[in-house]
């Protein structure tokens, strides 16, 4: 079950967003866009990309011509619910959390020196669902709230707080297509936005799923894609980008190695590798569309050489959309082989 504390859901329609924020443009391009952009057929409209959308595309053009031309849509998972409970009580507790609760606490460690009366006063904080939650939701509450009262007892209070939770975002810009200059609309929700230490700001991920090595990579990729996102905006204020990071309060459920807290550079070597990650994307994102083609990507990393091809490991296992798909309905008896495992 999905409990959202706060009664609501939070995220702001595209004109609430343009009234409150004056920024027109940013309503006349989102109101523009669409993920379904044909070229040839809407002249009139543009591309919208969000980070999800994006990642789609990068795992399996043929998932994301499903998902965002014909309309298909996945089955909602444990995972989901889990995620968006973490994701609620984190955007409760921000709201909720008062500077007068702040500064209890803050008396309890500094002046009293009662830590544990601190912290229970801190976790305590936070209200309890009318059901117990079902997917280990109250484990990686319990983590990420342990992470934010080690950040008060750590900071003091300077810059603990976020200056931007669940931030609504839209950008412009053009992305450079064989020498022709298209336009596209950027818009996502960033979790958490901080100040940094360097005069500028630090984007921050809640993730509720396993951590492992692979994730950093993915994880830049997702930050680059915020950044950017916000380089194109109008929120000026929110500049410059000079640290991100991301949370894995539960990291390790189903294998995982275990909860990982990480903060890094934005404009380091990897950080600067990121960026071009993405803006190479956006080109073959595109690209894809100007085109319209949308091929299958269904093998999980490079084909082993030697390996039957029944034997190769598939995206497929993680898809919803196979009973639509071209390359699912081939007859070829590896693709027969395959079907009967999964």
């Amino acid at each position: 079950m999905r409990w959202n504390p706060t009664g609501d859901d939070s995220r702001q329609l595209i004109d609430e967003y343009g009234e409150e924020t004056g920024h027109t443009e940013e309503v006349d391009w989102y109101k523009r866009s669409t993920y379904a952009w044909n070229p040839k057929q809407d002249q009139d409209k543009i591309l919208r990309i969000t980070k999800s959308s994006i990642g789609t595309f990068g795992w399996c053009p043929q998932q994301y011509y499903l998902e965002k031309f014909k309309g298909l849509r996945g089955e909602s998972r444990y995972y989901h619910t889990r995620g968006l409970n973490v994701h609620d009580m984190m955007e409760w507790f921000w709201a909720n959390f008062s500077k007068e609760d702040e500064d209890r606490v803050m008396g309890l460690i500094h002046v009293e020196d009662n830590i544990e009366e601190a912290r229970e006063i801190f976790f305590l904080a936070v209200p309890q669902p009318p059901e117990p939650y079902a997917y280990g939701e109250d484990e990686q509450i319990a983590q990420w709230l342990e992470w934010q009262f080690h950040r008060l007892q750590v900071t003091g209070g300077k810059d603990w707080r976020p200056v931007g939770v669940e931030s609504n975002i839209h950008g412009n810009r053009y992305v450079i297509v064989n020498d022709k200059p298209i336009p596209v609309h950027l818009s996502g929700f960033i979790d958490t936005l901080f100040k940094s230490e360097e005069n500028g700001f630090a984007l921050m991920e809640l993730k509720t799923g396993k951590y492992n090595s692979s994730k950093p990579g993915n994880m830049r990729k997702e930050m680059a894609f915020y950044k950017m996102m916000l380089e194109n905006s109008p929120h000026h204020e929110l500049l410059p980008i000079t640290h991100w990071g991301w949370e894995f309060p539960g990291g390790g459920i189903e294998g995982g190695t275990g909860a990982k807290l990480h903060y890094e550079s934005a404009t380091d070597k990897k950080g600067k590798l990121a960026m071009r990650s993405v803006e190479n994307n956006l080109v073959k994102l595109v690209k894809a569309h100007l085109n319209m083609e949308f091929p299958p990507d269904p093998f999980l990393g490079r084909l082993k050489k030697g390996v039957p091809m029944e034997e190769q490991k598939l995206k497929c296992n993680w898809c919803d959309y196979k009973s639509d798909c071209e390359f699912w309905s081939l007859t070829d008896d590896y693709l027969d082989n395959i079907k009967e495992e999964i």
